[in-house]
């Protein structure tokens, strides 16, 4: 059948040299390539009658525009001939004989089917001239994608600013205001001629238009702040201010939060100018003050007084969005200044009461940025409207207001009373809080451990039992003020007063509750420690729980040494972290270009992990335990706060994850060294301890692109460790394969010395020459795995290099049927299929991806995603697929977990051969979700 219809195509191709192809041979070849199952042959004629038809000079217009949508749903269908039809078309737009109309249409498939920019110049220059309004709209809409020059461009775009169509003239504004941000204009006088006239477009009569000229005005002014002398750049830099803030009361919505949003992205303005923002009142100075710019369509003048009122009619406008606009833009600007900070919180409090719940969450993201600066002064005043946003009914409004609590200083004991007060409220009539309300608390407590002193003097009758010895710590202000007394000796704070020991002995009763509060802090079980060290010791301050500390050596060699070091890296590390959390945050927001400080802070971090090392191999396990979990817990903790404010963002994961695998390595360590402790624990928390960081060492070696080879030695190295460790601890049962995969490694460590200047270091000699002892038969086992102790006693931590510019490996995944309320249908014994839209960033063709989905832990099946066909740049890829999961079960209902796995090539663990799937073993690349199936009823 597809061989007939083939031959009626060219029959009619033939006989149709002259004139248009007839209806019918149309429909035949549209119905070849429609059709999955038509050969590659067939389509390669296709795909060349069709190229013929389009270079033959006979044809006209009304020829080509029926073939030209067949080659854009041939290359659609089948995208192994996608180059060949981009080549056709290309060829075809070059010819002189084609029309305004093909030539529009052939360039419009080509924008749509190439990843890259159109290089013809000149097919844009005749187009974009000729009469046709559409085309001409279209062009200038899709002017980015096409490669021109710079020069050429901004005249085009210049002139069509005076285009007596509107959209016409907005379209140009756009394109004027994206080749200010891509291209770098030097002539100070052409930047100030585009901004003039950007300035003038203000006063346009259509909104599209003062729109876009805002957009202009904005991009332009900051090329002229930036070629401009220091004195003349604080001039127009104030002057672009202004300008914009004569915008904020346009009758237009779209045009006031567009000056909102190109206010907030101006990097420096006069204090008394923008103090003026906040005022309703202009003041006299600013009467006499004036810049370049225009007040009206009229007036060439732009008095600084303009600026009053600004933010004041912002945040009070009849509509949520502009309303919401201001909030942002109040957010970036109050970084520049503690004064404008102060006084613009008198009207963030009055918008937490607004109606729009967006608007209230700005309201609070914007305060919460002001609390990172420390710019955030409250008073007793603030503070009482403030506490009504934790009884908000709202779970998104009571979670902001919470961020904003936890970064916020209060300076007097009566704030801080108020505070807590308004926390417990929040408990007490929400108790689903009761994680993030303790989390909160523990955190307040950490920043105000005097404050923390002083209030439980007056409230520890409260905590303590009741008549007859009974304890009622289900209480919530109970419960909640034992989180409180346990935040105080954490505290950074020194000359605290001493907490009662008995009440961290109380806090023990309710551990559960309170370390799910305190999970991004420290695990139960390092809350358990500490816990149970507070209770039997009174100290003042974080240094003395330390130096309270049992230990195998003396204080005066143990415990001195130990703080010393503990302080050290405390006060550093802190110091740091808080300075690059500041810089980044204002280069994020304000792009200003500042030298960037991650690479010293993470070079300080890895230093001083690196020196907490040695103290293991004096014995000292308690007290560097302490370090690990507690400091290197907080440390994480602003790491984390970090990244999403940093250029180092993933540098920084690469970072968290080797604190994690140092972390783990050191509660190992002494167990393995040390014989006295070596059996104080069962065996399930040793394969525990070990999965965890096998998981951890996994995703360092294959989530992380742009590792050097002595960082891929470094995290090798610890796999060799834990490996090592794994051999001499676990059953016999685990000996073969854990000895293969030592071989394996210690093969590629070798393989890592020979092609580069790395050293092999004295552990990896020692462990190579052990194993060369153990025989390699599928049923041997060591008869003395602790051998291998002596060379694992050889390893020495050496300092992680900085790593270089690194990109993670990251996946997102949106399904359906994720709500359990509303499950996909499914027929049992049937295939059902899983509609997933997935992002994944920093993943080449090279790389095996998986989806991974397990049914109730009895069946795994797998779907293979082949990058190569679903398209796509290496950075980020998006696309929509549907897997399938064949075997569902016999039952009404069902849950799948789905998730996206990358297959580790280079490791030797090989994985179940029943599972279908990837032949080695994997590493998660996202969340997994719980996919919910219920059967279909008749």
């Amino acid at each position: 059948m597809e061989k007939q219809l083939l031959t009626e195509f060219e029959n009619a191709a033939i006989n149709s040299r002259d004139s248009p192809p007839p209806f019918q041979a149309l429909s035949v070849v549209l119905s070849l390539v429609s059709n999955p199952s038509t050969t590659d042959s067939s389509l390669s004629v296709i795909l060349k009658t069709l190229t013929l038809s389009l270079q033959n000079p006979n044809h006209r217009d009304s020829h080509h525009r029926p073939i030209l949508p067949i080659l854009h749903l041939l290359s659609l269908r089948h995208p192994r001939l996608r180059q060949d039809v981009i080549t056709a078309i290309h060829s075809f737009s070059l010819l002189p004989s084609v029309s305004t109309r093909s030539l529009a249409d052939s360039l419009s498939i080509l924008l749509s089917l190439s990843a890259t920019d159109v290089n013809n110049e000149s097919a844009f220059l005749s187009l974009v001239f000729r009469p046709r309004i559409s085309i001409r709209y279209w062009l200038l809409q899709n002017v980015s994608r096409f490669v021109i020059r710079p020069s050429v461009l901004f005249t085009v775009l210049f002139g069509f600013t005076k285009d007596p169509y509107p959209n016409i003239r907005s379209a140009a504004l756009d394109g004027l205001s994206g080749l200010c941000k891509c291209i770098l204009i030097e002539d100070e006088n052409l930047i100030q001629g585009c901004y003039f006239r950007a300035v003038e477009l203000l006063f346009d009569t259509e909104d599209t238009v003062r729109c876009s000229a805002v957009r202009v005005v904005s991009e332009c002014g900051r090329l002229l702040v930036s070629t401009n002398l220091e004195k003349s750049r604080q001039e127009w830099s104030d002057a672009l201010f202004v300008q914009l803030c004569s915008m904020v009361r346009d009758m237009s919505v779209n045009v006031r939060i567009e000056a909102f949003h190109s206010l907030g992205n101006v990097e420096m303005v006069s204090h008394d100018i923008l103090l003026q923002t906040l005022s309703k009142k202009a003041s006299a100075a600013m009467k006499e003050k004036n810049f370049p710019g225009q007040l009206t369509a009229k007036s060439l003048k732009l008095p600084a007084s303009n600026a009053a009122f600004a933010f004041v009619h912002g945040l009070e406008d009849e509509f949520h969005q502009v309303r919401s606009s201001a909030c942002r833009a109040l957010q970036r600007l109050t970084i520049l200044s503690a004064d404008f900070a102060g006084g613009a919180v008198n009207l963030l409090m009055d918008v937490l009461s607004d109606d729009s719940l967006d608007v209230r969450l700005q309201a609070l993201e914007t305060m919460h940025s002001m609390a990172r600066f420390d710019h955030l002064k409250v008073q007793e005043a603030h503070l009482n409207k403030f506490v009504g946003t934790l009884l908000d009914s709202d779970v998104l409004i009571r979670s902001a207001a919470r961020r904003v609590l936890k970064l916020t200083k209060l300076r007097t004991l009566a704030l801080f009373r108020l505070c807590i007060d308004g926390l417990i409220k929040n408990l007490e009539l929400y108790p689903q809080d009761e994680a993030d309300v303790f989390s909160v608390l523990f955190s307040v407590g950490q920043k105000h451990g005097k404050f923390v002193v002083s209030m439980m003097r007056e409230v520890s009758r409260m905590i303590e039992p009741s008549f007859g010895g009974k304890l009622s710590f289900d209480n919530v202000r109970t419960a909640s003020l034992l989180v409180l007394a346990i935040s105080a000796p954490v505290s950074l704070e020194r000359h605290i007063c001493s907490i009662q020991p008995r009440i961290f002995s109380y806090a023990v009763t309710i551990l559960g509750r309170i370390s799910r509060g305190l999970a991004d802090v420290m695990d139960q079980s390092n809350l358990l420690t500490y816990l149970s060290h507070c209770s039997r010791f009174t100290f003042a301050s974080a240094a003395e729980f330390f130096n309270g500390e049992e230990c195998d050596l003396p204080a005066e060699e143990g415990d001195a040494y130990l703080i010393q070091r503990d302080d050290a890296f405390l006060e550093d590390c802190s110091e740091k972290v808080l300075e690059l959390q500041r810089a980044n945050s204002r280069q994020l927001e304000f792009n200003l270009g500042t030298p960037d400080k991650g690479g010293n802070c993470i070079t300080l971090i890895l230093q001083k992990v690196t020196e907490i090392w040695p103290l293991l191999e004096l014995g000292l396990m308690d007290g560097v335990s302490n370090i690990l979990r507690l400091r290197l817990s907080g440390l994480k903790a602003e790491l984390r706060r970090l990244r999403s404010n940093s250029r180092f963002g993933d540098e920084l994961i690469f970072i968290l994850n080797y604190l994690d695998a140092i972390e783990l390595l050191g509660r190992l360590w002494a167990r393995l060294i040390f014989p006295r402790k070596f059996y104080s624990y069962q065996m399930g928390d040793w394969r525990l301890l070990f999965e965890n960081l096998d998981m951890i060492l996994k995703e360092m070696r294959y989530r992380f692109i742009g590792l050097t080879k002595e960082d891929e030695f470094h995290v090798l190295e610890l796999k060799l460790v834990a490996d090592t460790a794994k051999l001499c601890k676990l059953e016999a049962g685990c000996q073969y394969n854990t000895t293969k995969k030592l071989h394996s490694s210690v093969s590629l460590a070798q393989q890592l010395h020979e092609e580069g200047s790395i050293s092999l270091s004295s552990f990896v000699t020692e462990l190579q020459k052990a194993l060369n002892e153990i025989n390699m038969s599928g049923s041997a086992t060591m008869e003395n795995p602790f051998s291998l102790l002596s060379s694992l006693k050889q390893f020495k931590l050496r300092q992680l290099v900085l790593p270089g510019k690194l990109k993670y490996i990251e996946a997102e995944m949106d399904v359906q049927g994720t709500d359990f309320q509303n499950p996909l249908p499914f027929i049992p014994g049937l295939p059902v299929g899983i509609s997933l839209a997935i992002t994944v960033h920093n993943v080449s063709v090279e790389k095996r991806l998986w989806i991974k989905m397990s049914l109730e832990e009895k069946m795994t099946q797998f779907a293979f995603l082949d990058l190569r066909e679903l398209g796509g740049d290496d950075e980020v890829r998006k696309f929509t697929i549907v897997a399938p999961f064949y075997k569902t079960p016999r039952a009404r209902c069902f849950s799948l977990r789905v998730c996206i796995v990358i297959e580790c090539s280079s490791d030797c663990s090989q994985m179940p051969r029943n599972c279908g799937g990837p032949k080695h073993d994997i590493a998660y690349i996202c969340e997994e979700k719980e996919v919910f199936f219920s059967m279909v009823v008749k």
